[in-house]
């Protein structure tokens, strides 16, 4: 099937929440949602960046008084606190926003301020459907059907850089998804007959001012990669 996803136009990009329910079309394997940075957020976002102890936070739909509960904030000022409102409501209202495109009630969600470099090898998820955000820092790469070699796919003893050399065609052409930005695409499970899913990577993180506080919304009994 690889010509086939060649010449499909897989990706679809708009500024209204609607368009992530395209990713029921079979022609797409990841959409977009563009918005731009809610600068209410950003004291909430500083104060997870420098906190003194790592992020990572695991939720079954959770409320917004879980997710508040969960977050470090180094300071509690009303100007931080404020802040973590907007930034909760917004992890709220995708996680719902998730759970119904998925027809999922309860949906995992993560939260997790990223210190290195995650799955730093071009892969494709097993599940059916992942939704990510990355609120601060290098936001998920991610390649064009036509600029990877499926045949290619894993490490096969290969080093992480020998097997991202062989996967990507292009490496000059490698996309990225900005800050904000809604992304929901297709794992391997999503058809048993074509796999169509997409194929990304997370973003190299080299020095403590690239770590990253990215969202991952997925289905509780799907496969954590």
């Amino acid at each position: 099937m690889a010509a086939l996803l060649d010449h499909r136009s897989h990706v679809v990009a708009a500024d209204q929440s609607a368009v992530l329910r395209r990713i029921a079309e079979p022609v797409f394997n990841l959409c977009l949602w563009r918005r731009s940075l809610n600068p209410l957020a950003t004291s909430a976002l500083e104060s997870i960046l420098s906190a003194d102890r790592p992020v990572a936070l695991d939720w079954r739909s959770p409320s917004a008084d879980q997710i508040t509960a969960g977050i470090p904030i180094t300071t509690a000022s009303e100007i931080v606190s404020r802040s973590l409102r907007h930034f909760v409501a917004d992890i709220v209202l995708l996680a719902k926003l998730f759970a119904d495109i998925a027809g999922t009630r309860h949906p995992r969600v993560r939260l997790e301020r990223v210190e290195d470099d995650g799955c730093a090898l071009f892969h494709a998820d097993t599940l059916r459907l992942r939704m990510l955000c990355t609120y601060a820092g290098p936001g998920t790469q991610w390649l064009e059907n036509r600029n990877a070699r499926r045949e290619e796919l894993g490490s096969r003893g290969r080093s992480i850089h020998e097997a991202n050399r062989a996967i990507v065609v292009d490496e000059s052409a490698i996309r990225s998804i900005p800050n904000w930005h809604v992304a929901i695409c297709k794992g391997r499970a999503w058809s048993a007959d074509e796999d169509i899913s997409l194929i990304h990577r997370s973003a190299p993180v080299r020095h403590r001012g690239q770590y990253r506080i990215r969202l991952c919304i997925d289905q509780p009994n799907d496969c954590a990669c």
